[in-house]
């Protein structure tokens, strides 16, 4: 922030931006392709291999903030980043809490909360690419001016940040990642602590905080293993209990999508690390009493049973990316002991039933209608269809550029009947190899855009039927117009006609392909239950935030669970560089569920 050029606050990310979505989908397979040969966590493990824990086990009174998926929007990051920051956070039930299971102790005190002497990113810092620009704009300078740097604090005293990361962090191979916060940096008055992209703390109590990188959905490596192996090994007793850090809820994506593996990889780390040391490589077991999460941009709290006590498994994706729905959660997990290994079957104890979900599933199914307005939030997409219109035509209109009968526009004018027009395109077309492609190429990506992780065909069920109702979008509203227009300005010249004629297809062509896009998604999302990161990001919703404050005292580690209902949204700002400022009301918050209460014992 030692810049002095004026700070522009980013908005939301436009998701259907073209060029947005060609540059992210190259990154990404890149870093898909390239990450295995060049794995930045064995890299780390080379040039720091004696990195040990964090050490915080001589706290008495320990406060903890988890936040995950900042760095989309200024307002939405900012809200959460204050929030954080913020002294003496009061945080009661709204009103109008109904909880989902029947019976429950109601909590209708208020409590007043403190900023974390830790706070842990859970992954996807900065959307949409990780450009330490985008680092900068999106992530840095939002939290580095909502707790600024303050020379009186001293070293020790000054709060602590810690991240892993998620898929969007690894698109440039984790390079920016590891110099933001591997290099023990400062953002604001919070201090980077670890060398490596996976970590392990060790809190009071005996307490653990173990933190993975998963690496783009892949294995855990051999490297990232024998970390925490040691960890467990030289520092950890029999029966302590362990705080797993994660960047994506693989029990929800088990669950919900076909052909998911990462809660086995998950299930596998746990059984040989924490819970059940399946190998006999510790000689001790612990207790996992708590699974972290983010990558779906909302709240969800499942309780899987163990053996004496609970897992709560969390998801807190709500740091200031675009909301996900939660209508599509699943109320049961009822998948998960399905997961054996050669070692040892499942011993799960339950099918966990979802407790909570911050929005609600009615305010999600609302939200979902707006999918409808799929152009007013996409202008961008609107322009590129039109776009596509026009090069459509233009491509029609060469074919007939020396026939002696006219242009393309002029004789699809002329023709009198819909067979007659539909014989003409038939002929034009059949004579234009390179319009055909482009259709071909059209339909085609709408069958791979489908989501077949949850309906295996559904690229030829919706996908294949979009794609052709796309392609008669463009047609129709070149015929339609040449139709209306021809007749009405006769007298014009050629060319001028044809000009309009094109102009007036692609601006309907545009909006009315738009819709179509928009009323597929919202078919998607609400009624088949799929898209949901399609469907949702064309909104870029910025409201229904939510993060973590956790609370270890002598008696019991507690989490309470944040929800903003409205971000602030109209942040004064002032100065530049380190003299940046943001001044604004802070955002309502209330708790979205009862504190989650884990005794020590």
């Amino acid at each position: 922030m030692s810049s002095d050029k004026k700070y522009h606050k980013p908005k939301m990310v436009n998701w259907y931006d073209a060029g947005q979505l060609i540059a992210t989908g190259l990154r990404s397979l890149i870093s898909g392709e390239f990450g295995h040969f060049a794995d930045k966590r064995e890299l780390q493990a080379a040039v720091r291999p004696d990195t040990g824990a964090a050490n915080f086990n001589d706290q008495t009174d320990l406060w903890i903030d988890y936040v995950s998926d900042t760095g989309d929007g200024f307002n939405s990051t900012f809200s959460i980043a204050k929030l954080v920051s913020e002294q003496d956070l009061k945080l009661a039930l709204k009103s109008d809490y109904q909880s989902r299971s029947p019976g429950e102790n109601r909590f209708n005190e208020a409590v007043v909360t403190q900023p974390g002497k830790i706070i842990l990113f859970g992954g996807d810092q900065v959307y949409p690419t990780p450009e330490m620009d985008q680092y900068e704009n999106r992530f840095k300078i939002p939290f580095g001016t909502a707790n600024p740097y303050n020379e009186n604090t001293a070293p020790d005293d000054r709060p602590k940040m810690f991240a892993i990361p998620g898929n969007h962090d690894w698109y440039d191979g984790l390079g920016n990642f590891i110099s933001l916060f591997c290099q023990k940096r400062r953002i604001g008055n919070w201090q980077t602590m670890q060398e490596r992209s996976y970590f392990a703390i060790e809190l009071p109590y005996n307490y653990w905080i173990f933190a993975t990188d998963v690496q783009l959905d892949s294995d855990i490596d051999q490297p990232q293993k024998d970390y925490f192996q040691r960890i467990a090994t030289e520092r950890m007793k029999d029966g302590d209990k362990v705080i797993l850090v994660t960047a994506e809820p693989a029990w929800v994506y088990y669950q919900m999508y076909n052909d998911n593996e990462s809660f086995k990889r998950l299930k596998y780390f746990e059984q040989l690390y924490i819970t059940d040391d399946a190998y006999d490589l510790i000689g001790k077991k612990f207790k996992l009493v708590a699974t972290l999460t983010g990558d779906l941009h909302h709240y969800s709290h499942y309780e899987e049973q163990k053996e004496g006590y609970i897992n709560h498994l969390i998801t807190a994706g709500g740091g200031g990316a675009f909301l996900h729905p939660t209508h599509l959660l699943p109320d049961q997990l009822t998948k998960l002991d399905d997961v054996n290994f050669s070692f040892q079957k499942s011993k799960m104890k339950n099918e966990p039933e979802l407790k909570a979900a911050f929005p609600s599933k009615k305010d999600s199914r609302k939200l979902s209608w707006k999918i409808l307005a799929f152009p007013l939030f996409n202008r961008q997409f609107v322009f590129f269809l039109a776009l596509l219109e026009l090069i459509l035509t233009w491509i029609l209109q060469g074919t007939t550029y020396n026939n002696s009968s006219g242009t393309f526009v002029g004789q699809l004018a002329a023709q009198e009947s819909v067979n007659q027009t539909v014989s003409f395109i038939f002929n034009t077309l059949i004579h234009n190899p390179l319009f055909i492609l482009i259709s071909v190429v059209l339909i085609f990506g709408c069958m791979v855009f489908a989501d077949t992780k949850r309906i295996k065909r559904l690229n030829w069920i919706m996908g294949l039927p979009h794609g052709l109702i796309q392609w008669f979008n463009f047609m129709f509203w070149i015929a339609f117009f040449a139709k209306v227009f021809h007749p009405i300005f006769s007298e014009m010249q050629e060319m001028p006609l044809v000009i309009l004629t094109t102009l007036s297809a692609a601006v309907c062509s545009g909006i009315a392909g738009s819709f179509i896009l928009g009323f597929y998604l919202w078919l998607s999302v609400y009624i088949l239950k799929v898209h949901l990161d399609e469907g949702f990001s064309a909104l870029g919703y910025q409201h229904f935030k939510n993060f973590l404050r956790i609370h270890i005292t002598k008696d019991a580690l507690t989490i309470y669970p944040v929800g903003v209902d409205r971000v602030t949204t109209s942040w004064k700002q002032s100065g530049t560089g380190e003299n940046l400022k943001f001044e604004g009301k802070i955002p309502e918050c209330h708790l979205i569920e009862p504190p989650i209460i884990i005794k020590n014992s």
